[in-house]
């Protein structure tokens, strides 16, 4: 198979692994400095299914590069990746409305490297950071540490759908999960 002449931006916490300070009611999978982690079910699975079927793929996280590379260095071998950006190449905004501090991953960045916006995916838990963006979003559910999570192997599934296409941006993304779930039904 050829892989789809495509960028696939990827989200680090609460899409690919979860961090936090207390451990869960498990042991985790592994630690970052004051941070127990654990995996998201099917990682494995579905990071070598995009690698091989994505032209590029780029992970992007509103976290600090100094916390993110050693995550990454757990779950991946990062030198398979087109590039690793984290808070730094973010974009901050504060929305008055909701009196929120958000750090905004504009595609715009992607486009100077020499991307076009319609071959561009996010998959992403946080809308709120693509706000420019929306139409290059494939929303995903959060993942907490639930270890029955089976998140992954849908989108996947739903990226391979997206994939040959010319055009992602006019394709409605946000009930994607329902689409999947009747392709398998």
């Amino acid at each position: 198979m050829t892989p789809y002449d495509k960028l696939l931006v990827l989200d680090l916490d609460e899409t690919l692994v979860h961090a936090c300070e207390r451990p869960l009611e498990r042991e985790p999978d592994f630690s970052v400095g004051p941070y127990a982690l654990y995996r998201r079910p099917h990682l494995d699975a579905f990071l070598n299914g995009v690698l091989a079927a994505f032209e590029h793929v780029g992970i992007w996280t509103a976290s600090t590069l100094p916390y993110a590379v050693p995550v990454l260095d757990h779950i991946i071998d990062r030198s398979r990746l087109s590039f690793v950006w984290g808070r730094e190449r973010c974009t901050h905004k504060y929305i008055r409305e909701t009196d929120e501090h958000v750090w905004l991953k504009p595609i715009r960045k992607l486009r100077r490297l020499g991307f076009r916006k319609e071959r561009v995916l996010y998959v992403d838990d946080s809308p709120e950071k693509l706000m420019q963006s929306y139409s290059n979003l494939v929303p995903i559910r959060p993942f907490v540490g639930n270890q029955s999570d089976a998140e992954l192997p849908l989108v996947l599934a739903y990226l391979h759908t997206l994939g040959p296409l010319t055009n992602v941006r006019p394709i409605e993304k946000r009930w994607w999960r329902a689409r999947v779930d009747r392709q398998w039904e």
